[in-house]
C-alpha cells in the first residue's frame, strides 16, 4: 500500500481503490460543532521552529515495511509518533510526502501526446486527489477531525489569461485538519515535490504546505466543492473570502515570496496593461533582499534582454521598470535573493504584460547590467558626499552632460562610459572627468540617442579600481548635433586639479588663432607647445596661440615645482581642410556654452617631462574590473 509506480493514485487497501477513470471522495465524518471558521493563530504562532518536529519526523521516516500493507497498520504506527494531534498530523504529512511515489513523471510525459490527453488529465486529478484522500483516511483512523477540499489550483502551466470558471471541473484536492483548537490547511501533493520550468517533476519536501496560513494558500488554492459556492467559500478560512473572479485576477505567489515577506507594493493582479512602459514595486519585509533581477520573455519563451531596469530607491524597496520591445503579450518574472554569498535568484512574482503601444520610432535598450542599478551603499566612507548618487537617471540637455560630484576628501578616481545599442568608436573621448579636489566635474556630449552607463571607480589601497557610483544617462529625447570628441586629457591634469575652459574639442583648425584657458591653483608654471603662459585672476591660465599646419598637435603642459619639468595636461590635434573656419566657429560656440562635454585619457606622455618626486600618479583610465 502506498507505493504506486504506475497507478494514478494510492490504493487505500481496506477502504477503497480508485480506478483510473473514476474519482471517489473519501470524506470522514466531521462534528457539526467544528464549523469552518478563520483560525485565530498564525502558522508562526503554532510552529516557533520547524525543528520542534525533529523527533516526530524521524519516527515517521522509520515506519516498518509492514505498515505499507494496510492503512490501519500505518495509522496505528503513526499515531504513536506523538501524544498530541498536532504531532500525529505532522507524522502523517511527513510520511506521505516522503513515501508515497505517485507516477507524476509518467503523466508529464503522456500529457504531450494528444491521444492520451483525456486519460492523463483524469490521471493528473487522480494523483492530487490520491494524496488528499490518503491523508484524510489516516487522520480519520487516528480520530483527528479532517476535511478533504476540492477546488481550483494555480499549478504548473497555469495561465492567467485563461481564468477558471464554475463550469470547469476542479483540478486539485487538499485538506483542512482541526488541531490546536482551529482548522488548519495542508497540501500533501505540493509538499511532496514540484514541477520546474522545464516541466520535470522534482521530488522535494516542502514544509510550507504544512499548516499554511489561509491568506497565503488562497494565492493558489480556491475551494469549490459539489457546486456549492456558499459552503466552499467557508473553507477558504478567511474573514473576507474571495470570489472566483478575484482569485483569477490575483497574481500567483511563489513560496519564496511568502517565506521572505515580499510585499507586492504596486501590482497585485496577474495581468498588467502596458502603454510604453510599466513600473512594478516590491518590498522585502521579513528578509533583506540582497539582489533583485527581472526577466522578460515573450509567449514563445524567448528572453528579451536589456528591456528592464531594476532600481533600489530606498532600503528593501525595489522598482522594476519594463519597456516591452513590441506590441503583444509578454511575461515579466521578478527574481530575488537574500544571501549575499549566494548568487542564486528565485522567482518571487510573475506577471503577464499586454503591451498596447511602444515608444517610437524605436524602443532603446538599457545598457548591459546584472542585477540592481545602484551605487555602492558605503560610497560616503570613501570620500564622496552623501546624496551624490541621486538622481541616478540623468537626462542631459540636448545630449550635453554637466555633472558635479561633491567630495569631502581628495582621492584618485577614474570612470567608464558604455553605450547600450552598439559600440561607438572611442566613446570615452566624448566624456571628460576633472578633479578639482572638492568635486569631480564630469562633462560629456553623446553622439547617438539612447541610454549610456556611467560608472565611477575608486582606487583602493591594493591599487585596483573598484566600482563606486553608477549613473544611467538618458539621451533618448534628443542627441546633440555635431557631437565632437574632447581633447586628450592626461592624468597629470587630475593630479594638479585642472579644469579646461577652452577649447573643448579635440580637433582644432590649422593656421588659426586659438584661445587657451584652463584653471588650476596647484600649477605654478605652464606652457603651450613650449611657450610660457601667464596666470590671471581666479587661478585661470590664458594664452592665444596660432596653430601650425595640419597633422601636428598642440599640447598644454604644467608643473607645480619651480625646478621640475613640465607634465602634459591636455593635447589637441590640428586638422586641415575647408572646414577649418567652421570648426573654429563650433569651437568658439562650445567654449561659450553653459553645458560643455566630457572624456578622460589615462595613458601619460611627456614633453621633456619628468615625474615629480613623491607624487602619487593615477594609472590608466581603462581598467579591467574583475567580477
Amino acid at each position: 500500500m502506498g507505493r504506486c509506480s504506475s497507478r494514478p493514485c494510492c490504493e487505500l487497501s481496506d477502504v477503497t481503490t480508485l480506478p483510473e477513470n473514476r474519482l471517489i471522495s473519501v470524506q470522514p465524518i466531521v462534528d457539526e460543532d467544528l464549523a469552518p471558521t478563520p483560525p485565530t493563530l498564525k502558522r508562526d504562532d503554532i510552529i516557533s521552529d520547524i525543528s520542534m518536529f525533529k523527533k516526530v519526523d524521524s519516527f515517521a521516516a522509520k515506519a516498518p515495511k509492514s505498515t505499507d500493507l494496510s492503512v490501519h497498520n500505518l495509522a496505528k504506527y503513526l499515531s504513536k509518533a506523538s501524544k498530541s494531534n498536532l504531532g500525529r498530523v505532522r507524522a502523517i504529512y511527513y510520511w506521505i510526502c516522503h513515501h508515497v511515489e505517485l507516477d507524476l513523471r509518467s503523466f508529464l510525459n503522456d500529457y504531450k501526446k494528444p491521444a492520451a490527453a483525456e486519460f492523463t488529465m483524469h490521471t493528473k486529478v487522480a494523483l492530487c486527489y490520491g494524496y488528499a484522500e490518503l491523508f484524510a483516511e489516516l487522520c480519520r483512523l487516528s480520530h483527528i477531525p479532517v476535511k478533504t477540499i476540492y477546488g481550483f489550483a494555480k499549478g504548473h502551466g497555469y495561465n492567467p489569461s485563461k481564468p477558471f470558471k464554475y463550469t470547469h471541473p476542479t483540478n486539485h484536492a487538499w485538506n483542512a485538519v482541526h488541531v490546536v483548537g482551529q482548522w488548519c490547511l495542508i497540501d500533501c501533493t505540493w509538499g511532496t515535490g514540484i514541477v520546474n520550468d522545464e516541466g520535470h517533476y522534482i521530488r522535494e519536501f516542502e514544509n510550507f504546505y504544512f499548516l499554511t496560513d489561509p491568506d497565503q494558500l488562497i494565492s493558489t488554492h480556491f475551494p469549490y466543492m459539489e457546486k456549492n459556492r456558499k459552503e466552499s467559500k467557508s473553507w477558504q478560512l478567511l474573514q473576507r473570502p474571495l470570489t472566483l473572479q478575484t482569485f483569477n485576477k490575483n497574481v500567483k505567489r511563489p513560496i519564496k515570496s511568502f517565506k521572505w515577506g515580499v510585499e507586492l507594493v504596486s501590482h497585485k493582479e496577474a495581468v498588467i496593461h502596458v502603454t510604453f512602459s510599466a513600473t512594478v514595486f516590491i518590498k522585502g519585509t521579513s528578509k533583506v533582499l540582497s539582489n533583485v533581477s527581472a526577466r522578460l520573455t515573450d509567449i514563445d519563451g524567448k528572453v528579451h534582454k536589456q528591456y528592464t531596469l531594476v532600481q533600489n530607491p530606498e532600503h528593501n524597496l525595489f522598482s522594476i521598470r519594463v519597456r516591452p520591445p513590441t506590441v503583444g503579450k509578454f511575461r515579466l518574472t521578478i527574481l530575488a535573493g537574500v544571501d549575499k554569498n549566494d548568487m542564486t535568484l528565485y522567482a518571487v512574482v510573475s506577471y503577464i504584460l499586454r503591451c498596447r503601444q511602444t515608444e517610437q520610432p524605436k524602443v532603446y535598450l538599457y545598457p548591459k547590467h546584472s542585477g540592481v542599478w545602484r551605487s555602492r551603499p558605503d560610497y560616503h566612507d570613501y570620500g564622496f558626499q552623501t546624496g551624490v548618487d541621486s538622481p541616478m537617471i540623468i537626462t542631459p540637455q540636448d545630449g550635453d552632460l554637466d555633472l558635479t560630484i561633491a567630495k569631502h576628501k581628495d582621492f584618485p578616481v577614474t570612470f567608464r562610459v558604455t553605450y547600450a545599442e552598439s559600440t561607438i568608436k572611442d566613446l570615452d573621448h566624448y566624456v571628460i572627468m576633472e578633479n578639482t579636489g572638492k568635486s569631480l566635474e564630469i562633462r560629456g556630449h553623446f553622439p547617438e540617442k539612447g541610454f549610456y552607463k556611467l560608472q565611477i571607480f575608486y582606487k583602493s589601497e591594493s591599487g585596483a579600481y573598484e566600482p563606486m557610483l553608477l549613473y544611467l544617462i538618458d539621451c533618448t529625447r534628443s542627441a546633440m548635433k555635431n557631437a565632437l570628441p574632447f581633447p586628450v586629457m592626461y592624468s597629470s591634469a587630475a593630479e594638479f586639479h585642472c579644469r579646461l575652459l577652452e577649447p573643448l574639442m579635440r580637433e582644432i583648425p590649422e593656421e588659426s588663432w586659438i584661445k587657451i584657458r584652463f584653471q588650476s591653483s596647484d600649477i605654478i608654471k605652464a606652457v603651450v607647445n613650449g611657450r610660457k603662459i601667464e596666470k590671471g585672476k581666479g587661478d585661470i591660465w590664458r594664452a592665444a596661440v596660432r596653430t601650425s599646419s595640419a597633422g601636428g598637435s598642440l599640447r598644454i603642459a604644467g608643473t607645480n615645482d619651480l625646478k621640475g619639468r613640465y607634465w602634459v595636461l591636455y593635447e589637441f590635434s590640428i586638422v586641415k581642410g575647408p572646414n577649418s573656419l567652421v570648426l573654429e566657429d563650433i569651437l568658439t560656440a562650445r567654449s561659450n556654452s553653459s553645458h560643455p562635454p566630457v572624456t578622460q585619457r589615462s595613458e601619460k606622455s611627456q614633453t621633456n617631462v619628468k615625474t615629480p618626486k613623491n607624487k602619487t600618479r593615477i594609472k590608466e583610465k581603462t581598467v579591467i574590473i574583475k567580477k
